[in-house]
């Protein structure tokens, strides 16, 4: 698995180091290099060209010391970039990021901007196995060299002492293996925290773009979900490292962690999901009273209003208010959501996501997926509470990206490596900590100031946030009032571009959604 070669040492960020003695060289997996054929007419303008993708690792080091292999798939233009000194055309170049946190890059590597994709039905929906990978004819790179990048503990990335392991081999007797391996989940630990990470991916962008002798190309960025949390951070991080940004999207983010689960005691995240659920209703046709036959915009508008200057203050002020305005309200609410009176009073206007996509399509037999309740699934534990259920999106979506990733890197590009590939890592999310929180008061899980402080350092730089209509997970509305709140002066404002699709959390699995987004996505980093 590993090759049997010394590869120059790198540090973080980049530069070249003096090789240590040969009994302390750091030996990376081998990657691979192969040409692809690149002919769309959009993308290369009707020219036959051929795209080099690498994938491959980048050993990551902290005070000259290895700490991890990041592992990345980069996709470049042959004849507009190169790299061991060869001159460089400045084409964009753009890192993606999925998030989790615990996602790898396969999301978006295979769902809208690699140059193969996962084949879905035009509205999203999970097609009969196996796995279909096609031409993307929307690949981002008819305007952008990519670059995705796993994070630490994700697709084929990890640490070097786990790395260690798998070269020393884990067959030895248990008792050499259990020394060898008890203090393996502290050094995993110590890169799932927020600041570390930013800082990991950070340096890996100063160092692939050292390795490809890429500075001086455009350089973007882009991140899915958590990912999204991770562009707003890197905002005010790269610049750090030397690197200006020139455009930065996300899609479906967490801009704002801590307004995205919601409690008994505040009301932020309650109102950001009234909009989505008022979609879904309607477009399963649940709406009901004066919401019912309304067009999606309407329903949306009349949501919007109806969260912020009817039900807001219900939330706020609680059991204060008179019962019979209580009451009112909530009927109101459970006909724009299309749930039973009696269902949304119980809960006190704030229903969970989890309820409503069990509740919505009971009578049907059905579920709605909590990334895109668009897309339902049988209800098959009708009588259980909580989520028995598969999630209709997620569950079969898992099974397709992993097969499809795994398909690609092996077969399609020809690596050859013994390492699972993690798609999604529940252990790392569980692990996750906040090593930016000093002490307990003063808490914020938000991109909000990294924003702020990256546009007013970088005026040029554009900001494009995105979402799908139907995304319960982290909902378009989130993002409204998390941009909202920001309050830039009119010159940054409009550095900053919102705009979503109909779908949801993945809502590029969208035909027409991922159409639109690939021409957007152009305007912005291209």
């Amino acid at each position: 698995m590993y090759a049997a070669r010394m590869t120059t040492p790198r540090i973080a960020a980049g530069v070249g180091e003096t090789p240590p003695s040969p009994s302390t060289v750091y030996l990376c997996p081998r990657g691979v290099e192969k040409e692809l054929p690149w002919g769309q007419a959009e993308g290369a303008r009707g020219r036959k060209q051929r795209v080099r993708a690498n994938a491959e690792w980048l050993l990551m080091r902290e005070h000259g010391v290895p700490t991890a292999e990041v592992f990345y798939t980069s996709y470049q233009l042959e004849g507009a970039s190169g790299g061991g000194g060869v001159s460089v055309r400045k084409r964009p170049v753009t890192f993606l990021f999925n998030g989790g946190p615990g996602a790898a890059s396969a999301f978006l590597h295979l769902g809208t901007a690699g140059p193969k994709r996962i084949g879905f039905g035009s509205a999203g929906q999970m097609l009969p196995p196996p796995v279909q990978l096609i031409d993307n004819a929307e690949s981002w790179l008819g305007f952008t060299d990519l670059v995705f990048v796993d994070p630490v503990g994700t697709g084929l990335s990890r640490t070097v002492a786990e790395s260690k392991l798998e070269q020393q081999g884990v067959d030895a007797e248990e008792d050499k293996t259990s020394k060898r391996t008890k203090e393996l989940p502290d050094a995993k630990k110590s890169f799932y925290k927020v600041k570390r990470d930013i800082d990991v991916l950070a340096d890996f962008v100063a160092g692939w773009l050292s390795k490809y002798n890429r500075w001086d190309s455009p350089v973007s960025i882009a991140g899915e979900s958590y990912g999204g949390f991770r562009v707003g951070k890197l905002l005010r991080a790269l610049p750090d490292r030397g690197v200006a940004l020139c455009g930065a999207v996300a899609v479906s983010p967490a801009l704002d962690i801590l307004a995205l689960g919601g409690n008994d005691y505040d009301l932020v995240p309650w109102l950001n999901t009234v909009p989505t659920y008022a979609l879904a209703a309607a477009y399963h046709k649940k709406s009901r009273g004066r919401f019912a036959g309304l067009k999606a915009d309407a329903v949306r508008r009349k949501a919007e209003d109806f969260a912020e200057r009817v039900l807001a203050p219900v939330l706020y002020r609680g059991t204060v208010v008179a019962a019979k305005e209580r009451d009112a309200v909530f009927a109101e609410l459970a006909d724009l959501m299309g749930l039973p009176v009696e269902m949304v009073a119980r809960h006190g206007g704030r229903v969970p996501i989890e309820i409503f996509s069990r509740e919505l399509l009971r009578d049907e037999g059905l579920v709605c997926g909590l990334y895109d309740a668009a897309v339902t699934g049988p209800n098959v534990f009708p009588a259980r509470e909580g989520m028995p259920n598969p999630d209709p999106t997620l569950a079969g979506i898992v099974s397709a990206f992993t097969a499809g990733i795994n398909a690609w890197l092996r077969g399609g590009l020809g690596l050859s490596t013994d390492r699972e590939y993690k798609l999604l890592g529940m252990d790392v999310n569980e692990m996750w900590a906040d090593d930016v929180m000093k002490g307990i008061w003063p808490r914020a899980l938000d991109t909000g100031d990294d924003i702020r402080y990256g546009l007013a350092a970088n005026p040029a730089v554009q900001l494009f946030v995105c979402h799908g209509w139907y995304d319960m997970v982290t909902p378009f509305a989130s993002s409204e009032r998390s941009v909202a709140l920001l309050h830039l002066p009119e010159s940054l404002r409009k550095q900053v571009t919102l705009k979503h699709y109909d779908g949801g959390h993945m809502f590029y699995t969208w035909d027409k959604s991922r159409k639109a987004l690939a021409k957007d996505v152009a305007k912005v980093v291209g």
